[in-house]
């Protein structure tokens, strides 16, 4: 094992737990580029699953009362049903062009968000298919988040609500994303179990980050919240474009 890259790796995971534990999403935003520069994609890929999914219970304590979970898990049934399509893409497309083409689409929904796009209407069938967009895109590049992100802010609800929603919504669905990973991995190979032992060993960093994270978000008011949530789906839309 390459400790200077775990190591390394070790720095992003941290932050992104503690943007993670602040914002009830954004791990995959953070995690996804510096992993794959380490570890290449698909790797990144499980990584950003197995971490999350081994501190979920660390990020779901104390947002159970205030979050809207019925479209919270309505959103994740969705992803559930479209993550094993995405985790085949992954397994078969080219990993540039799948980045590049999640990234434009998160751009063009950022935009329309930050114009000023407001969306009350379109109740559980719109939520559904947010999700089902987040599942897709989460399988085969990681952004589980940006669909349902820019749907819940789209809401204008408070920002304890949207947080909450969005941390049982990731929890949920790295979960799912988590076992499907697993049966592609014994079935047909995706990254390699090494991925899967170091992503074990960052656990308890990103835990740790989720931690500081949490205490952050009491300091900060609803419309920061709002900005800092638009701006880590902004990078992440342009770090995918990039590729």
């Amino acid at each position: 094992m390459d400790l200077e890259a775990l190591g390394l790796a070790a720095i992003a995971v941290g932050v992104a737990g503690a943007v993670r534990g602040f914002a009830g999403f954004g791990a995959g935003l953070i995690m996804v580029g510096p992993l794959s520069l380490l570890y290449g994609l698909p790797a990144a890929v499980v990584a950003v699953a197995v971490i999350d999914a081994g501190a979920a219970p660390a990020m779901l304590r104390g947002v159970w009362a205030p979050a809207d979970r019925r479209r919270a898990f309505v959103a994740a049934a969705a992803a559930a049903v479209t993550l094993p399509l995405g985790v085949y893409a992954l397994q078969t497309a080219d990993p540039t062009l799948l980045r590049r083409v999640a990234g434009a689409g998160v751009l063009v929904f950022v935009v329309l968000i930050s114009v000023g796009l407001r969306w009350r209407g379109g109740g559980l069938p719109a939520t559904a298919a947010a999700g089902a967009m987040g599942g897709a895109l989460g399988g085969a590049t990681s952004l589980i988040g940006p669909p349902v992100i820019l749907y819940f802010l789209a809401r204008d609800e408070a920002a304890d609500r949207t947080r909450a929603s969005l941390a049982i919504y990731i929890s949920v669905v790295v979960g799912t994303q988590a076992v499907f990973l697993a049966v592609a991995e014994a079935t047909g190979g995706v990254a390699g179990w090494g991925a899967w032992t170091t992503a074990l060993l960052l656990i308890p960093v990103y835990a740790a980050g989720i931690v500081i994270g949490r205490r952050l978000f009491g300091l900060a008011s609803p419309a920061f919240y709002r900005r800092v949530a638009i701006a880590l789906v902004t990078a992440a839309g342009v770090m995918a474009l990039a590729g």
